[in-house]
């Protein structure tokens, strides 16, 4: 994963409010250390990571935010999986979102 981290790459750092949140990259992947903007409050901050087992894991492109289906997701890990649930959830009132096969159901 480290090469697709260069400046300008989106990712998701973990937040103990409110799980994860969005940053971006204000500068290429450095051996241990990752230069970050964050989405919300444009915040900057770094962090320290040990290998690249710590590194945070890539934001989907815009244009899949909000998919019925997550098979359909280019990354599908924890951070994409709840952030898709919530835009389709939250934004646009969506109950089921499908896993393949499979509907999850969201409800308030």
């Amino acid at each position: 994963m480290a090469h697709r981290l260069r400046q300008g790459a989106r990712v998701w750092v973990r937040d103990a409010t409110t799980v994860w949140k969005a940053a971006t990259l204000k500068a290429d992947y450095v051996k241990d250390r990752l230069t970050l903007e964050l989405e919300d409050s444009g915040e900057e901050l770094e962090l320290t990571v040990k290998d690249d087992s710590e590194l945070p894991p890539l934001r989907n492109p815009e244009i899949l935010i909000g998919e019925n289906d997550l098979t359909s997701l280019s990354y599908l890990h924890e951070p994409a999986v709840l952030y898709n649930l919530r835009v389709r959830f939250c934004d646009h009132g969506a109950i089921y979102t499908y896993c393949g096969q499979l509907a999850w159901p969201v409800r308030a």
